[in-house]
């Protein structure tokens, strides 16, 4: 399979042919269509993260994934109905499902956690074996392009406005603030509009055509700053 690696930080990617790789028993091979590049991608190039993971290359980019499930492993639970040519997304931050975070389902914390795109694989590839548990099955009327952000950009705002919902922080009488309407900030906006319990939304950004995107995703009101 075609697979974009970083051989030596600070460097271009290569794109190069290597096997596509065997699963374990309760992994789907995954069938990459789509992943998004995010700003960690190009901090792990720069070597951004080395001072506190020295990742040894070469390492296979790519945490925003989405595709097709093409092999299922043999002990897959027949009870998640995963079946060959299912669309799905891969929830990144692979946690041991056994330590008190993963319990309450913030696996991307677990001590022993592992993340595609930061060692041998990830989405900057044809294929990567996934544990089952961290796919998600999605319609497939959607389009891979759409998706694979959601799967980490989309995640990281719907985490924090989902703890303050659960906590009882939301209501009709409270306000959210958004501080910056770029890619997350935009997600932000929405998922407060969904989870919010009617809350005021404010959006703060220095651009006015930002503050018009964060106004369509359901702003109730927005400030400009500089």
């Amino acid at each position: 399979m075609k697979a974009a690696r970083l051989h030596e930080y600070g460097k271009p990617l290569v794109l190069e042919d290597i096997p596509i790789p065997d699963i374990q028993p309760d992994e789907i091979l995954v069938q990459v269509k789509a992943c998004g590049m995010c700003r960690s991608d190009v901090q792990l190039i720069d070597g951004y993260f080395r001072p506190y993971a020295d990742i040894r290359p070469p390492i296979t980019l790519g945490h925003e994934i989405t595709g097709v499930v093409g092999k299922i492993g043999s002990i897959v639970p027949k009870a998640v109905r995963f079946k060959e040519g299912d669309h799905v997304v891969v929830a990144p931050g692979w946690g041991d499902g056994v330590c008190r975070h993963c319990q309450i389902g913030n696996t991307h914390i677990c001590p022993n956690v592992r993340w595609p795109g930061f060692g041998p694989v990830g989405g900057f590839a044809e294929y990567i074996p996934v544990p089952a548990r961290y796919l998600i099955r999605v319609p497939d009327r959607l389009q891979f392009e759409q998706l694979a952000p959601l799967t980490d950009a989309g995640l990281t705002p719907y985490r924090g406005i989902k703890k303050l919902r659960d906590a009882g922080a939301l209501g009709p009488d409270r306000v959210i603030g958004v501080f910056g309407i770029g890619g997350l900030g935009g997600y932000a906006v929405q998922y407060a509009k969904i989870l919010g319990s009617s809350a005021t939304i404010v959006a703060f950004a220095g651009n006015r055509d930002k503050l018009a995107v964060a106004k369509a995703y359901g702003a109730d009101h927005v400030i400009a700053i500089k």
